[in-house]
């Protein structure tokens, strides 16, 4: 038998819950929503390669998931309680009553990989939107139980897809069908099961616990998302664009205004952002100089010149990536060496981005009108 118990994760009646559920059953397994590389991290064994994540294009993604986790973190320091105790107390009270621990959940790596596969940069975008006003700029307080209910998990999670589908559907619809597998797995050979989960993906698991023949190829949920239809687009239009001034230069047509244009549109948005990040000047400028190149070579990214300018001037260390998971404060989040660092490349990144997309309908398209006219 499979006992489900939806967690909050800063909850104290979640590590209470945890505890007796399993003293009075006696599993023979108890099943933890965490992945190797997320056991280890609760453990506090992370060692994150900043400079790989800037060059890997992961830094937006990153900053998302630090903006959650120091979420997590406020409340709970509000409430007594350290983020992810329930999980701990799950497999300290395995270990005490002579269960086996089972870790279910999917690697961590292969969900952000089909998350950043999935979504779109306007859906990046609106989420950074969304969290960072949501998070920081509301100042209610949170009912933690209230929220694990029922009726209102739905319409959290309603919100949840609505704001980012994509993210959704990798982060917990995905999760929900590879634990629920799991979980059918174990039971095969285990006559007594309590899975420790977090409360938005209860519904989800006993639905596919219910109704196993509705399961996806579970095999398709392991690999990493390629993003074809994306990767496309971003080697067509730098294509599209050189192609463009090319031609209109072949027709005589005078594209310094436009060349000019191109750089302005890149550099001042990627300028932009990099102070909005709190990037020093000479990330600024390194990343406002980087633009308009980088945008036209799909190999490259303003983010990784500013990030890499940022890391060096700030002297960025692997003490600053471990001090960062344990701040709990945004204004001393914001002063992470290591989270400014990956904050610079990821807005250095959209505002290159915003400045490519402005410049076709602005400019390009109206060269190219007089090119055929």
């Amino acid at each position: 038998m499979i006992h489900l118990i939806g967690t909050a994760h800063v909850s104290k009646n979640s590590v209470e819950e945890v505890r007796k559920t399993i003293f009075d059953v006696q599993p023979d397994v108890v099943a933890v929503e965490l992945c190797q590389a997320r056991h280890d991290g609760l453990k506090d064994q992370r060692d994150v390669p900043v400079l790989d994540l800037i060059k890997s294009g992961n830094s937006l993604l990153f900053v998302v998931n630090m903006l959650l986790s120091f979420f997590q973190k406020r409340i709970g320091e509000e409430m007594g309680i350290t983020p992810g105790k329930e999980m701990l107390v799950a497999m300290e009270s395995a270990s005490e009553t002579g269960a086996r621990i089972a870790l279910i959940d999917r690697d961590i790596k292969i969900t952000l990989s089909r998350a950043i596969g999935n979504m779109g940069f306007w859906e990046k975008l609106r989420l950074l939107k969304e969290l960072v006003f949501g998070v920081f700029g509301s100042g209610e307080e949170v009912d933690i139980e209230e929220l694990k209910k029922d009726e209102n998990l739905v319409d959290i999670l309603e919100s949840f897809k609505s704001v980012a589908p994509s993210l959704y559907s990798s982060l917990v619809d995905e999760r929900d069908a590879y634990m629920a597998s799991r979980l059918l797995a174990l039971s095969n050979v285990n006559e007594n099961i309590v899975a420790v989960i977090g409360a938005g993906h209860k519904r989800g698991i006993e639905r596919y616990l219910a109704s196993p023949e509705t399961l996806p190829d579970i095999a398709s949920l392991e690999t990493k998302k390629k993003g074809y239809f994306f990767a496309t687009l971003k080697y067509a239009i730098p294509a599209a664009i050189i192609a463009s001034f090319a031609l209109a230069f072949y027709q005589g047509i005078d594209i310094q205004g436009s060349i000019l244009l191109w750089i302005t549109y890149n550099a001042i948005p990627t300028g932009i952002g990099v102070a909005i990040a709190g990037g020093h000047p000479i990330s600024i400028l390194v990343g406002m100089l980087a633009s308009p190149l980088t945008s036209l070579n799909p190999l490259l990214a303003a983010g990784w010149f500013a990030g890499l300018s940022e890391a060096k001037i700030r002297r960025t260390t692997v003490g600053d990536v471990k001090e960062m998971f344990k701040i709990s404060g945004y204004r001393e989040l914001y002063r992470n060496r290591a989270f400014k660092v990956l904050l610079v490349a990821a807005l250095a990144n959209i505002g290159s981005t915003i400045g490519t997309f402005t410049f076709i309908p602005k400019v390009l398209v109206p060269m190219l009108r007089g090119v055929f006219s």
